[in-house]
């Protein structure tokens, strides 16, 4: 899905929405917190309770316990309602990089490392080891040359503390979104098995 929202710099107006987009369990909603409690200038909002206050989320899947998000109706709607903003907004879910933002930001975490957070989640071991499957491959995050013009900017978690990754987000938000993407992706693949 590619994403057609056009780019932003920080001489655009005063307002941005970046997603934090990430495997869960990886430390996307821990970044976000921090970046609430460290600066109030910041509104933090959550795919979750978009797609509720906008009636467009199902009901419990038995099977994975996930609650389905239209995402493209969402998306419609988002895009109509944000065209211009004067916020500054960290949007929280692992599909916040599917919405009209202005920048990407993928918190990453080791597969194995990912396996111990969300065994402590008290996850199956079923969702547990999807979640880890879908951050070694890299799934979505392989594709962010899809996102156009779309500033990218992916962070390992593994053995980062949260005020290290908001650090290196800011600092990245007052760098104009610069670079817009890694020379570098992270592959765990490569990382892990060599």
């Amino acid at each position: 899905m590619t994403n057609t929202t056009s780019a932003k710099t920080m001489d655009d107006a005063s307002g941005f929405r970046v997603a934090i987009t990430g495997t869960p369990g990886a430390g996307k909603s821990e970044v976000v917190k921090y970046a609430i409690n460290i600066d109030k200038k910041y509104d933090i909002l959550t795919v979750e309770e978009l797609a509720i206050n906008n009636q467009l989320i199902g009901d419990v899947d038995r099977l994975d316990g996930a609650k389905p998000i239209d995402i493209e109706s969402l998306k419609t709607i988002l895009t109509k309602e944000w065209e211009k903003t004067s916020r500054q907004i960290f949007i929280d879910g692992h599909l916040s990089h599917l919405l009209p933002v202005d920048a990407i930001v993928i918190i990453r975490c080791n597969p194995e490392i990912l396996k111990i957070r969300n065994h402590s989640r008290g996850w199956s071991e079923n969702k547990v080891e999807e979640n880890s499957e879908w951050e070694l491959l890299g799934s979505a995050w392989n594709d962010c040359n899809e996102w156009g013009t779309i500033p990218c900017l992916e962070l390992d978690s593994s053995a980062q503390s949260v005020e290290a990754l908001f650090s290196q987000i800011e600092q990245w938000i007052v760098d104009g979104f610069k670079p817009n993407s890694q020379e570098e992706r992270i592959d765990w693949v490569s990382i892990l098995h060599g």
